[in-house]
């Protein structure tokens, strides 16, 4: 299925959050997605599904000085 990652359209196989997380090695410490401008909880990555045409945003938070 084709979805819009990052502002990128990505074809994938994952059919949840979490799955699609893993499925790009992406690390999920420090790590918010929104989905389909939603946050999603990390607790609902499993059980949030995705669906063609649905649009994810992964924003990493970095600390520094």
């Amino acid at each position: 299925m084709e979805i819009t990652l990052n502002g990128e359209v990505k074809k994938i196989e994952a059919g949840n959050i979490y799955d699609l997380i893993k499925s790009f090695g992406l690390d999920s410490d420090g790590v918010v997605i929104l989905h389909n401008d939603e946050i999603v909880k990390k607790e609902l990555w499993t059980t949030s599904n995705l669906s063609v045409k649905d649009s994810v945003e992964v924003l990493y938070f970095v600390s520094g000085g």
